[in-house]
């Protein structure tokens, strides 16, 4: 994927992570796409536990189907696939 794929405001961001050169840089960029702010504008990953470099030596660059990992972030579901592919979900208000 060259870029983040979206499908409309308040909806679902697909992006790979094999773009970026850090896994935080990634989820950040989707994010801030999905909710229309800027990357600067969101609190860091460790602000809510996220470990920026610890996802970095479990996702990038890996494809290992079987690991998964999701969270909450800016009121999405963040979630990344052992295959490289990231997404962005609206949580239901």
């Amino acid at each position: 994927m060259d870029d983040p794929f979206e499908d409309g405001v308040g909806s679902v961001v697909t992006t790979s992570v094999d773009r970026y050169d850090e896994v935080a840089v990634a989820i950040t960029s989707a994010v801030a796409t999905a909710t229309e702010l800027s990357p600067l504008e969101l609190p860091p990953l460790s602000d809510i536990g996220v470990d920026p470099e610890a996802l970095d030596v479990l996702f990038h660059p890996s494809h290992d189907p079987s690991r998964r990992f999701s969270f909450q972030y800016a009121g999405h579901l963040v979630s990344l696939f052992g295959d490289g592919t990231l997404t962005v979900h609206p949580l239901d208000e």
